[in-house]
């Protein structure tokens, strides 16, 4: 089979894939359709470009097979094994090495929900994903904050200016509600109830969820929203003001900010979800209901409790082991 050198996989949300030129017009059509079909049901932005560029670099990579399929209906189970295989080996600018096991079982998983489309639609009459297992993820330690760290990266904009308190207020909302970067990011000032301390966070999906804060978290953003009051950008909707424009603080912006706390602390490479990896760490190691965790996260699935139980139960393990200290009785 020959390989292409790269696959475009760019998305416009028109409709249109950047598929190999001289294709059928029927791919992208099926493309077009999916991605309305996605649109309709309301799926994220950022799943649908997920999914669409994983159907366009399969579609693509067929397209350069000795033998390419004529359609959909053609598609074997064969090819998509040949296409995972060369998809997580190909050297690309981010990752000269290939792409990690995480990425290609992520691009599985979205072929696999074409497939289902198509389905569906009866484009075809069975899937061949159907007898396929997803590849297989190698487990990596959940990266947490320990409670030093968690201090130091508070200390380090415990001042009185706007900005530290803006992003004390933050990291606290981060850290206590265990909200996503993008859900703490665009927080509006109607969305923060202060009495009931509830942040109304818009979760994946556009399923929005409230998200408890404590006392602390509280009293925070009370001292930030009050400094908030009084700037000239005050009417704003956004509920976080960037430090010079004092337009809304972006997503993007909220990471450089975590980073940026972080290197101030001591601590390399810090990103805002590190403090949701601790929240539910630290929920599963206090004892905390799994169903009560899995609705703070805005988790649909287990698969995510599962994992922080384990890491709990580690932790626990060994507080045991150093409580019992059996080998030191020789």
């Amino acid at each position: 089979m020959q390989v292409q050198d790269s696959v475009a996989t760019h998305v416009n949300f028109a409709g249109m894939a950047d598929l190999r030129e001289g294709l059928d017009p029927l791919w992208g059509l099926l493309l077009t359709s999916w991605n309305r079909s996605m649109e309709a049901a309301r799926r994220a932005p950022k799943t649908r470009k997920l999914y669409l560029d994983a159907a366009t670099a399969l579609i693509n990579y067929l397209a350069d097979s000795e033998d390419p399929p004529s359609g959909v209906e053609e598609i074997t189970k064969a090819q998509i094994e040949e296409f995972l295989i060369w998809f997580g080996t190909v050297p690309t600018p981010r990752r000269p090495e290939g792409r990690g096991d995480a990425y290609v079982n992520q691009t599985f998983r979205a072929i696999q929900q074409w497939f289902k489309w198509l389905l569906d639609e009866e484009e075809i009459t069975h899937s061949p994903l159907e007898r396929m297992s997803p590849p297989k993820v190698d487990e990596k330690p959940v990266p947490v904050l320990h409670e030093d760290e968690i201090k130091a990266v508070l200390a380090a904009c415990a001042g009185k200016t706007f900005t530290d308190r803006r992003d004390n207020a933050i990291i606290r909302c981060l850290l206590d509600s265990g909200g996503r970067r993008t859900e703490i990011a665009r927080l509006r000032v109607d969305d923060v109830d202060l009495t009931r301390k509830v942040l109304n966070v818009l979760g994946k999906g556009h399923r929005p969820r409230p998200a408890p804060i404590g006392n602390n978290t509280a009293l925070a953003l009370g001292r930030y929203m009050r400094l908030r009051t009084r700037d000239k950008h005050a009417s704003r909707p956004e509920l976080w003001l960037a430090d010079r424009s004092r337009g809304p603080l972006t997503s993007d912006g909220l990471a450089r900010m975590v980073g940026r706390r972080g290197e101030q602390a001591g601590i390399k490479g810090l990103h805002p979800h590190q403090f949701r990896h601790t929240l539910a760490n630290d929920w599963q190691f206090a004892g905390g209901s799994e169903g009560d965790l899995m609705r703070i996260m805005g988790w649909s699935s287990r698969q995510m409790v599962d994992r922080y139980a384990k890491i709990a139960q580690e932790k626990r393990a060994q507080q045991a082991h150093e409580r019992l200290a059996l080998g030191d009785r020789f």
